[in-house]
């Protein structure tokens, strides 16, 4: 049987078009397993030179441990998880345990001698630093207002006067730098104390929106709000709103002006609220998305001193949230606050830090 010509024609393009789309299907999927791997990697070696000692047990049993835990306690694995509680006992260690599923769970150790250590040496510096720069500015500060008094009723020195405006302008700048600086620094030793109180969550977000509005007009940036009437949630309603406050004015700040940035809250079904921040700057580096939000860590594209993430982390960490960040295929960074409507315990350290013993 011959077949029409036509009909030969259909279905070669038919198969065609069906293997261009395995083939795009394919590509796909080919450079899918290739961030998986690529990801994968990096977590391995980032957590096997990670520098505390850290562990994997699945059903009370150690089946992997990095370099620092094989430095320290040599090969575990294999043995019973009590061999860690063992070390632990009478030591200046301490753990914290990440509960990866009902049968696994990362065992993560911690020097206590040495954190105290660092935490008095933190605060020994920042006592001595603060006293050292704030005590001559506040004299400088000084002696420049009985100089602006004097020059202002001297009306011939108009011209210096406004010079040394500017100079005054100038020093309380670097005084609120100052300011800034140390009360930022104050938390990376400090535990967060958090107040437990109910509040309304949207009119809590519309003030942090009026703060920012100056900002997003200046560069003709698009806000989008999604915010529903009725969230009702419990927790320290300033610190929230700084949390708030800090990844909303980095989203602008990195956004090319005209773009637009989108803020939108929304529940979840096991009694927690999601609040996404997603601008379409340059985001940053993929390898970079693990260190966002350490003290001190901040992209090329940042400036300042890399604390306002830090302490977003810190105040939904306090409130027993957590802190996550994606990179989207649009670009642009999207900045992921999950926090629970009820504080589960009211004494939730800072320090904690998403982890749970």
């Amino acid at each position: 049987m011959k077949i029409p010509l036509s009909l030969l024609i259909f279905l070669i393009i038919a198969l065609l078009i069906a293997i261009f789309f395995l083939l795009k299907k394919f590509l796909k999927i080919k450079k899918e397993n290739s961030l998986l791997k690529r990801e994968l990697n990096f977590w391995i070696d980032f957590f096997s030179n990670y520098p505390f000692p850290l562990f994997i047990i699945e059903k009370d049993e150690i089946k992997w441990q990095n370099k620092k835990a094989l430095e320290i306690l040599g090969d575990l694995r294999g043995k019973k998880k009590d061999q860690i509680e063992l070390f632990l006992k009478d030591s200046y260690w301490d753990r914290k345990v990440l509960f990866l599923s009902p049968e696994s769970a990362a065992y993560l150790l911690i020097d206590k001698k040495e954190e105290k250590i660092l935490k008095r040496s933190y605060e020994i510096a920042l006592a001595y630093l603060s006293h050292e720069l704030k005590t001559p500015f506040t004299m400088v500060k000084n002696y420049a207002e009985k100089l602006e008094e004097k020059l202002k009723e001297i009306k011939s020195f108009e011209a210096l006067l406004k010079d040394f405006e500017a100079l005054k302008n100038s020093l309380e700048r670097v005084e609120r730098l100052i300011y800034k600086l140390f009360s930022s620094l104050e938390y990376l030793v400090k535990d967060l104390k958090i107040k437990k109180e109910n509040f309304s969550l949207k009119p809590a977000i519309e003030e942090v929106i009026f703060w920012v509005t100056p900002l997003c007009k200046d560069k003709n940036i698009e806000l989008e709000v999604d915010i529903p009437e009725d969230i009702e949630i419990e927790g320290d309603k300033e610190w929230l709103m700084q949390a708030i406050l800090n990844p909303l004015e980095n989203a602008i700040k990195f956004s090319p002006p005209g773009e637009k940035v989108i803020l939108k809250v929304y529940r979840r079904e096991n009694d927690w609220i999601n609040i996404l921040i997603r601008d379409m700057g340059p985001g940053v580096a993929y390898e970079e998305l693990p260190f966002l939000g350490m003290p001190f860590f901040k992209s090329s594209a940042e400036k300042g001193l890399g604390f306002g993430l830090f302490l977003t982390k810190k105040i939904i960490s306090a409130h027993g949230g957590k802190l996550r960040f994606n990179l989207p295929s649009q670009g642009g960074l999207e900045v992921l606050i999950e926090i629970p409507y009820n504080l589960k315990r009211v004494s939730i350290s800072s320090s904690d830090m998403g982890f749970a013993k």
